[in-house]
This record gives C-alpha cells, sequence and structure tokens, in this order.
C-alpha cells in the first residue's frame, strides 16, 4: 500500500517512540517492582548547591570546563529537546534520553551534580515558560499525559545514585488565585499527584517543586514567583525542595534582548521605586519568613541574571542576589553556562556584538569566587 512522505515519517516516529519505551522498560529492573524498595534504601538528600543551568546543547568539555570552575550543580534544561512530542500520539523521544544519559554519566564523571528540567510538556504553548493561558491548566489530559511521563522518568533514573540532585517538576508555572480545588487549574493538586507517581518508581532522590507566579486582575500586576508562597501547600514527602527565580526588576534584567534600547542601570529608580540589594530583599520577605519557619525545607534560587552587556551594573545585580542567597543558606545556580549569548558569563560584559569568550571574565571570576565555597 502507498503512504505518503509524511505518512511515513509519522509512522517512523511512532515506532521509534515504542523502542524508546521498550528501552525504558529494561532499564526498569533495578528499581521497579515489588523489591524496589528493599534495593534502594539510601536517601539522597538536597545539598547546598552553587552552579549553572545547561542546555541539553551541552558536550563533554563543556562539563569539564564546569567542573573546573568549581561549580557543584548542573539545571539540566530540555525545552530545546524535549523528552516527548508535544502533539499527538506524544511519542517519546529516545534522543531526549540518550542526552540525559549522557550528561549524567559526566556528572559521575566530572562530580558535578545534575537537576533534571524537563522544562516544557504537552498543553504549554512558550517554549522557556509557562502561561496561565495554556491549556495545560485548563485539561486534565494534559496532567495524565504529565503523570505518565513522570513515573516513565522516575522508573528510568531511580537507580541513578547522588548524581541526580534531584526532580525540577515544572519551570516556571503560573497559578490562579481563585482556582477551584482539584481542578486543572490547581498547582498544589497537581503537585502532591505528580509526589505520588513519583515515589511509586523513586523514593531515594529530591523532588523540587517551582513555586507559581500569580497576576491580579484588578492591579493589572503579575506577582512574582517568591510572592506565591502564602498559597503554597506542601506536598506530603519528606524529602522536597522548593524553588524560586530571580528576575527583578524586569526592566532591568530582561532589557535591550530582543533589540537595543535605553540603557536601564543598577541600582537605581525602576518604575518609581529605587531598586537595590535592600530592595531586593524586602521584595522577598515572604519567602525569607517562609525559610525562617521551616529550616528543613531547602531552598533553590533555580535561575538568576541580566544580559551580560548590563556591564558593572550587571555584575553589582549578581553579587547582590547571591549574597541574599548566601545570607540565607539558599542553594542556586546561575543562567546560564554556555547556553545563549544573552546571559554567558565568559563573554564581554560592555559589547552586545562582542561574543567571543575571554579568560578572565568579569561575571565567571565572581561566580568562582562564590564557588570556591562548595569545597
Amino acid at each position: 500500500m502507498f503512504i505518503s512522505e509524511a505518512q511515513y515519517i509519522k509512522l517512523k516516529r511512532f515506532i521509534l517512540g515504542i523502542v524508546a519505551i521498550a528501552l525504558i522498560v529494561l532499564a526498569w529492573p533495578s528499581c521497579h517492582g515489588p523489591n524496589h524498595e528493599s534495593i534502594a534504601v539510601e536517601k539522597f538528600y538536597w545539598k547546598n548547591y552553587r552552579g549553572f543551568n545547561v542546555s541539553c546543547n551541552i558536550k563533554e568539555a563543556d562539563v569539564a570546563a564546569l567542573a573546573a570552575s568549581g561549580a557543584n550543580l548542573m539545571r539540566l534544561s530540555m525545552p530545546v529537546c524535549a523528552f516527548m512530542d508535544l502533539e499527538e500520539p506524544y511519542t517519546y523521544r529516545p534522543e531526549a534520553f540518550a542526552i540525559l544519559d549522557s550528561v549524567l554519566n559526566w556528572g559521575e564523571k566530572y562530580q558535578v551534580n545534575v537537576l533534571i528540567d524537563p522544562h516544557r510538556y504537552p498543553g504549554t504553548m512558550h517554549q522557556w515558560t509557562m502561561l496561565g493561558t495554556d491549556p495545560f491548566w485548563q485539561d486534565f489530559k494534559y496532567h495524565d499525559i504529565l503523570l505518565n511521563f513522570w513515573d516513565t522518568l522516575a522508573a528510568y533514573n531511580a537507580h541513578r545514585g547522588e548524581v541526580i540532585a534531584g526532580y525540577d517538576l515544572l519551570n516556571e508555572p503560573e497559578m490562579k488565585l481563585d482556582a477551584p480545588k482539584a481542578s486543572p487549574a490547581d498547582i498544589n493538586y497537581l503537585y502532591q499527584r505528580l509526589t505520588d507517581t513519583i515515589r511509586k518508581r523513586d523514593s531515594v532522590h529530591t523532588i523540587v517543586y517551582a513555586l507559581p507566579r500569580f497576576y491580579i486582575e484588578e492591579e493589572k500586576k503579575m506577582y512574582a514567583y517568591h510572592k506565591s508562597i502564602p498559597y503554597f501547600q506542601l506536598p506530603d514527602d519528606d524529602n522536597i525542595c522548593i524553588e524560586t527565580h530571580m528576575y527583578l526588576p524586569v526592566p532591568f534584567t530582561h532589557q535591550n534582548i530582543w533589540e537595543e534600547g535605553e540603557f536601564v542601570s543598577y541600582p537605581s529608580k525602576i518604575e518609581g521605586e529605587y531598586w537595590d540589594k535592600q530592595r531586593l530583599e524586602i521584595d522577598q520577605k515572604e519567602l525569607i519568613d517562609f525559610a525562617a519557619s521551616n529550616p528543613a525545607i531547602p531552598i533553590f534560587v533555580g535561575e538568576f541574571s541580566s544580559p551580560r552587556w548590563t556591564g558593572q551594573d550587571g555584575v553589582r545585580y549578581m553579587t547582590d542576589v547571591i549574597e541574599l542567597n548566601e545570607a540565607n543558606g539558599w542553594s542556586w545556580v546561575y543562567h546560564a553556562f554556555r547556553e545563549n549569548q544573552v546571559w554567558d558569563p565568559e563573554m564581554s560584559i560592555e559589547y552586545r556584538e562582542d561574543s567571543t569568550r575571554i579568560d578572565p571574565a568579569p561575571r565567571m571570576e565572581l561566580l568562582k569566587a562564590y564557588f570556591k565555597r562548595n569545597k
């Protein structure tokens, strides 16, 4: 029977997906089944981490260089090489699992732990973040896809030891404060379901929960991730970590990324408020208070940065954010290592058009000074 080229490609991808699932199942014996608890008894709790976000395009030489800097964590983000197709039939991609295996192997070789961040799933519309308007928050169909995926991924990785720092479930979710309980928009309900699913396969690795941002229509204002901690319900588990991202004030941290415009300095008055280290600390009061009241629950700043061409102002901003993290005992990773020239710490901090890596580089020297505390 004649089939079109498009039909052939779909059939090929379907077959590859079946092969991938078969390979995953073969990897389960050490972590799957009734003997799971008796085999994997040692738990790997969250450590004190300082490191980098990295993309799935990272190579072994990059990991070696990252380790040489003193970093002890890679947050491996996979939006450009997702673990599954984002459209039906949502076929798993063997090449993504192969990338994960390679990065974990390099992490073991160079003694750098890996936080697994799939970053994007079916039902999400944006490559780099989640939106409150995503179909994901409107239909349990997408939650079921996610639960099946994490069932697979947890089983696939449960046998890996301490190299896995944890599982980063969602990237930058957005919640609705008035979401009905146990609805597709209820992030607390989803987090507990994900926790229960993962723990059936993997009882040893940390689960990381990203705090959501939220929008208040009456104020026409989006509130940053750490502001949602009063609405966050701790999942029922004893090996967890809470994650936030720090990109405030946005006019500084995201200036001139897409096109060149007026320079926004730091510290300075931005949108009517003076932003400096003290203002950053005040803004995070809810999370600081939560951490003080829950000292056994680690806090992780999973992203922070500003465009590298913000010069010494950017270095000052990085220093203030890191110092706040250090003062509160929070783990952190800089965004990002050899992922995009906008943030690359090994490049010039003055000239947007100069993407040559230099040594020494101001941002990298600053980070390395703090990475010394990892030893």
